[in-house]
């Protein structure tokens, strides 16, 4: 405990020096109507067995609450609170801050650290318990290091003690690079075992380390925005894992995207991006309940190999927007049609209201959803 005295001087001494920050505070009321029906799986035709519902067996893998046909939810929590340390060009950061990497709008691909949800309307970046260094050099170029101490959510393992992330920025007239180096470890879920019954629940949790080298890469020709991002990851199963297919759990793969954007002198905004996802099937025959079920949970963001993300936003008022995003998966091919009705202030209040339209083949990705719709209000002081 001799060490206790020795931290508290330092922290006293270094006070001054130090800038807290504590951005916002949100709180969130939703009202989520949907339709569960699509996370039903059916049972093979030779099969006696009756239609499963994954998510009414286990309940932990769905995210809300269902009571008589909404889903409703509210939270209120601090969304970063740090202290920083600048001595000339070196900078230090501690305590819950946002990091995430990636150029991408619809996807990223190369951060580990913040999945994109297109399941969830109200995603957002979430401030994870952390370190962060950097050092800026030659005017434009940075080196930096990103260590994590632990979840950053109570109920998902998105962000575990001792993940990391090694990176090099440089910036010219041209563009912005970005080299990075991640190591982490995610959970996957063998889903088909908890169908059959083959495994509980906890044995049905596999821990993965990625090993992630990437780089992205942004820039403007003329009003075009042009946006890339990429890497190949490395899988490995911990050594205490047992009676799972390495082939499913640990493959490596690579994945890239590519994207433009555009601003019009009216305001209206287009993004358009094409995603490859190393992961994905190339038809919907190629699709097992494992890959179905982890697309609709988040651990992975897309099922088919091609992938296009269309948007497209556009100000109505001075405070009232009006959106339309598409994701359309190439490979089924399926749509989900995604318009949005947004009333802000600012940064202190907002309302949102949105559908979902899934479009496609029973077979495909989307074939099973069904028409759903949302209500937010968040409030942030």
């Amino acid at each position: 405990m001799k060490i206790l005295p020795l931290i508290i001087a330092v922290i006293i001494f270094f006070c001054p020096l130090f800038h807290t920050m504590a951005d916002e505070i949100s709180f969130d009321l939703r009202s989520y109507v949907r339709d569960t029906s699509f996370f039903k799986l059916r049972s093979d035709e030779e099969t006696d067995k009756p239609p499963i519902s994954l998510f009414s067996t286990h309940p932990e893998y769905y995210p809300y609450t269902l009571n008589n046909g909404y889903l409703y939810d509210a939270d209120m929590q601090s969304q970063e609170n740090y202290g920083s340390f600048c001595p000339g060009d070196i900078k230090f950061r501690f305590g819950r801050q946002k990091y995430f990497t990636g150029t991408g709008y619809g996807w990223n691909p190369t951060d580990l650290f913040n999945p994109k949800n297109i399941f969830d309307p109200i995603y957002e970046t979430e401030a994870i318990d952390s370190a962060f260094i950097s050092y800026s050099f030659g005017g434009e170029n940075e080196i930096s290091a990103f260590y994590s101490f632990g979840d950053k959510r109570d109920d998902e393992a998105y962000s575990e003690t001792g993940d990391y992330q090694l990176r090099m920025k440089t910036h010219t007239d041209v563009l912005d690079l970005a080299i990075h180096y991640t190591e982490a470890k995610r959970n996957q879920t063998n889903y088909e075992g908890l169908i059959t019954g083959d495994v509980s629940s906890e044995e049905a949790t596999i821990p993965v380390r990625w090993q992630l080298l990437a780089a992205g890469v942004s820039s403007r020709i003329g009003k075009v925005g042009v946006h890339a991002e990429g890497g190949h990851a490395w899988l490995s199963l911990d050594k205490e894992t047992e009676q799972v297919d390495a082939n499913i759990f640990s493959k490596d793969y690579s994945s890239f995207l590519v994207g433009v954007d555009y601003t019009f002198e009216n305001e209206l905004y287009l993004v358009l991006e094409y995603y490859q996802e190393g992961r994905g099937k190339t038809s919907p025959g190629e699709y097992s309940s494992n890959d179905r079920f982890a697309y609709l949970s988040n651990e992975r963001g897309a099922i088919g190999r091609n992938n296009v993300f269309l948007g497209a936003k556009y100000p109505i008022a001075d405070m009232t927007s009006v959106e339309l995003y598409n994701i359309i998966n190439a490979n089924d091919p399926s749509v989900i049609v995604n318009p949005w009705l947004i009333w802000s202030t600012g940064i202190d209040f907002t309302v949102k209201f949105s559908a979902r339209f899934p479009v496609g083949k029973e077979e495909s990705s989307v074939g099973q959803m069904k028409p759903s719709a949302f209500a937010h209000i968040q409030l942030n002081f």
